[in-house]
């Protein structure tokens, strides 16, 4: 495939965008009770309150960039603390980045390896869709309402798996269950995210039905989900409806040979020491 440059303008007009978008959802979290910054509490868990689903997901991907490998890990287990104990209702949904707030250096984030133009380039915070993917994959499972979903250019990992990507902070996920309290457990052990909902409302009733096609070049993939509440059909509509690109390798910026492409990232330094991980569990 020929590798095309972005033009000057291209780029400015492209970054013109991004500050639009940018500037639009600073101005929902000022003015949007549904962007409110997220109630936490400090476990135990209160009473009444039960564990309505877990999510495991590994943080180690095989045949990455090692160095990026373990700044994602460093990042995963930095922002599971700013998850862990938020509390959800109907009326105070999840925004993730109200939650965690922009991942940059100074706030101790590494670089890491996230997907932008179809490519897998470093970046500072790269990683963190983890988080977002598994976040997500609680809110589908549960039959919560699901106001924020983007999804993945790039088709990679497991295809049953559910994903949602995240950018600061236009690009956001945001969830919500659809009624009483539920409280997010979030933590690392070991080298495995572990996302936890504990709910104090009866659980919901929750069908998939997957329709995913896939030709080797690209991946077309949608899901309907069903859900009932007792013998009310309360939602019967596409959590996901996504066409991604599926590459013929995982490269990046590091290993990927091209010196002008549009998603291009120098790093100035990947060998930073990101063994000092804040530890969660």
């Amino acid at each position: 495939m020929e590798l095309r440059h972005a033009s000057g303008l291209e780029l400015w007009l492209r970054r013109a965008r991004v500050a639009t978008f940018a500037a639009r959802r600073f101005a929902r979290w000022a003015t949007e009770d549904g962007f409110a910054a997220p109630a936490r509490t400090t476990p135990p868990v209160p009473s009444g309150t039960t564990v309505a689903h877990v999510v495991r997901a590994p943080l180690a991907r095989r045949g990455a960039d090692p160095r990026l490998e373990a700044g994602k890990r460093h990042n995963v287990r930095l922002a599971a603390t700013a998850f862990h104990g938020v509390v959800l209702t109907p009326d105070r949904p999840l925004s993730f980045w109200r939650a965690l707030g922009p991942a940059t250096e100074a706030r101790g984030f590494a670089w890491g390896m996230e997907l932008r133009s179809g490519c897998a380039v470093p970046a500072v915070g790269g990683g963190l869709c983890l988080l977002s993917n598994a976040l997500f994959a609680i809110a589908v499972e549960l039959g919560w309402s699901v106001l924020e979903r983007h999804g993945h250019s790039m088709a990679l990992g497991d295809p049953a798996a559910l994903d949602a990507t995240v950018a600061f902070p236009h690009v956001d996920l945001r969830i919500a269950p659809r009624t009483g309290r539920a409280i997010l457990d979030v933590s690392v052990r070991g080298d495995v995210l572990i996302v936890a909902a504990c709910h104090d409302a009866p659980r919901l009733r929750v069908e998939l039905e997957r329709d995913q096609r896939d030709d080797g070049h690209t991946r077309d993939t949608r899901i309907r989900r069903r859900v009932w509440r007792e013998h009310e059909l309360v939602e019967n509509a596409f959590v996901v409806d996504d066409h991604q690109h599926i590459p013929a390798a995982l490269r990046t910026c590091l290993d990927c040979g091209e010196s002008a492409c549009r998603a291009r990232v120098e790093i100035p330094d990947v060998t930073t020491d990101v063994t000092t991980d804040v530890t969660t569990d």
